[in-house]
């Protein structure tokens, strides 16, 4: 037989049980509780400051805080393999984590020291450019998507607080704005994915990017409805998710695609039929039953072709 030529007793032993489902995966089981863990240490840190912060001091909360990301991030570069441009393996489960805990403990101490101190005064919003840069290089040099989105989430919150400063602009260029974050983002990573730079973070920046840029067409949508450039603009961002999607042959960029494709176009006809009671339940009966439709067909079609 082809199993006993191939494989041992004991292997395809392994993987039959394997198929069956006798032996599975607590893989992303672990690596959710790891991940809900390191939240719950943030947080009841955090809680601990603000209970006790009369009692505990200012020198004994920053030497405690700067002690923690301190010594995560020595036991990151210590334990790290050498650096490479594609995809690196973690040594094991827990280490992406304790990267994540020593981010975290890092933004807590600069935050607390600016908010006790005052060091940088109205220029407080540097910290979050800085925390940024930081996770920006951390999580290239540790291959750590979680620190990636942290750097990203932080350049967004710079992104909108220095923006806000010009309260009169902002409220009325917000969408602009956003659209603009967007294009910063997917800039850069589409730049490292050209040069062969951990091509595989280009998803998580085409996440943000997505998010930011259709969020922003369907808030101009809503406003000015289908007589303004966001709702041809976004038609075309959904074509060009669903082309990507077939390309890379990835599911989640076709339901991007997909749902607020139908979410732009249910705007636009809604404004024509408001008022109008049976049409706009006929049309969200017929539309959502022929949504569903089309991601279940659409799903089942790009595994077949996997």
């Amino acid at each position: 037989m082809f199993y006993e030529k191939k494989l041992s007793a004991k292997q395809f032993s392994t993987l039959r049980d394997i198929h069956s489902g006798k032996i599975f995966s607590f893989h992303r089981e672990l690596r959710c509780f790891l991940y809900i863990g390191i939240l719950l240490i943030v947080a009841g840190t955090g809680l601990t400051i603000r209970q006790y912060l009369a009692n505990l001091g200012d020198i004994a909360i920053i030497l405690s805080l700067t002690l923690c990301f301190t010594a995560a991030f020595f036991y990151c570069f210590i334990k790290a393999p050498p650096f490479a441009t594609d995809e690196v393996a973690s040594p094991h489960i827990a280490y992406d984590y304790v990267l994540f805990f020593g981010c975290a403990f890092f933004a807590m101490d600069i935050a607390y020291i600016e908010t006790q101190f005052h060091i940088l005064g109205d220029s407080w919003k540097s910290y979050l450019l800085i925390s940024s840069a930081l996770f920006l290089l951390l999580a290239y040099r540790f291959d750590n998507r979680l620190v990636l989105s942290m750097a990203l989430s932080t350049l967004a919150a710079w992104f909108g607080f220095t923006l806000s400063d010009y309260r009169l602009s902002f409220e009325k260029y917000y969408r602009e704005y956003a659209i603009l974050y967007g294009i910063v983002v997917l800039l850069p990573g589409y730049l490292f994915r050209r040069l062969d730079i951990k091509k595989h973070f280009f998803d998580i920046y085409l996440n943000f990017a997505i998010h930011f840029l259709c969020i922003a067409l369907l808030s101009g949508i809503f406003e000015y409805k289908i007589f303004s450039l966001y709702f041809p603009s976004l038609l075309l961002v959904c074509a060009a998710l669903a082309f990507y999607s077939l390309k890379v042959r990835k599911f989640l960029y076709m339901l991007y695609a997909v749902v607020y494709g139908y979410i732009g176009i249910s705007i636009v006809m809604i404004d024509h039929i408001f008022g109008q009671t049976f049409f706009m339940f006929t049309y969200f009966i017929v539309t959502s039953l022929l949504v569903i439709g089309t991601i279940f067909i659409i799903s089942r079609k790009l595994r077949e072709n996997e």
